[in-house]
């Protein structure tokens, strides 16, 4: 008969092999559905890593090769420095974005779309266009960007980020061709179908963006975004240094059904800075907050303001 401490240690050594066997086997679906604040309950060694040393900024995650004209390169050279002002004021918002964009496997050179957009600025407003991803209402509205009470989703960040990639993919299925989908990002998807529908009239065989006849500015935006792209893609080439962010969601999402009702209250509560409270929560305009919604807390004062609640429901404190 096996003693019993051995018995224990065979029995650990099977589960050893089962799970090494497990990891090396390919990655399903499933492995891309868990949400994001479930990663920010990665192992210590995995957080510590920098976000661009992740699977969500490796070289293959830029999948479209895309070769810049000379007017191109003139305009990445250009707007570098831009580029690297905006990534440093909206550092927060980099890790959502990119491991979004990884989640959906839509190609990296798409995080240049809200770049150009507003510099990923959640309040930016320019004729009747909102928010980081600049859509107007009625299509801000129909990808779910509700707005409700104090809340308005298309000034939130992370739900605009979500609309907007949902988007990308949709212009995706109907155009196939990710060029298009700039084009369609800015002209609309109707003006470019239309224009692909006159070139195939008029017998053009190799239907791409430069032989169909889309808007002269629509053909400046795409031409804008491959620079940003580029210069993501090669931050060392244009001389600018990314800012230093950890591979790990930098704030979670706290219940706070009712209990506080302003942004202020919670940052006093929480600890943490009332403009970065506001910059997590950009979909409120004013300091006055729904009592139905979560709030989204840098991670580091998350605890805190749980434990700040959890003595309030006790009866220690107050509002």
């Amino acid at each position: 008969m096996i003693k019993q401490s051995k018995l224990f240690s065979i029995i650990a050594i099977c589960l050893s092999i089962l799970t090494l066997s497990g990891c090396s086997s390919n990655k399903t679906s499933d492995s891309m559905s868990l949400s994001y604040e479930s990663n920010a309950r990665q192992p210590k060694q995995l957080q510590s890593t920098s976000l661009w040393e992740s699977e969500h900024w490796h070289e293959k995650r830029f999948t479209l090769d895309w070769e810049l004209a000379d007017q191109e390169k003139k305009i990445a050279k250009n707007f570098a420095r831009t580029v690297h002002s905006n990534l440093n004021r909206n550092d927060f918002y980099l890790h959502y974005l990119l491991s979004k964009l990884n989640e959906e496997n839509v190609p990296l050179e798409m995080a240049a779309i809200p770049l150009v957009e507003s510099g990923l600025n959640p309040h930016a407003y320019h004729g009747g266009a909102h928010g980081a991803w600049q859509f107007i209402r009625a299509t801000g509205r129909s990808l779910g960007l509700k707005k409700q009470g104090h809340y308005d989703g298309i000034y939130d960040f992370f739900a605009s980020t979500d609309a907007g990639i949902k988007y990308l993919k949709k212009l995706y299925s109907d155009l196939g061709d990710w060029e298009f989908v700039v084009l369609a990002y800015n002209q609309g998807e109707y003006g470019v179908k239309k224009a692909i529908e006159r070139a195939k009239k008029k017998g053009v065989s190799n239907i791409n963006p430069n032989t169909v006849g889309v808007a002269r500015q629509s053909r400046a935006y795409l031409s804008r975004v491959k620079a940003f792209a580029d210069i993501l893609k090669q931050p060392d080439f244009y001389n600018i240094k990314l800012p230093n962010i950890k591979n790990r969601p930098p704030f979670r999402k706290v219940e706070i059904a009712g209990r506080v009702n302003s942004l202020k209250k919670a940052a006093e509560l929480s600890g943490a800075n009332i403009d970065l409270i506001k910059k997590l929560n950009s979909g409120y305009r004013t300091d006055k907050i729904n009592p139905n919604r979560a709030l989204y807390i840098p991670l580091k004062h998350a605890k805190v303001l749980e434990k700040a609640l959890e003595e309030m429901d006790s009866g220690k404190e107050k509002l």
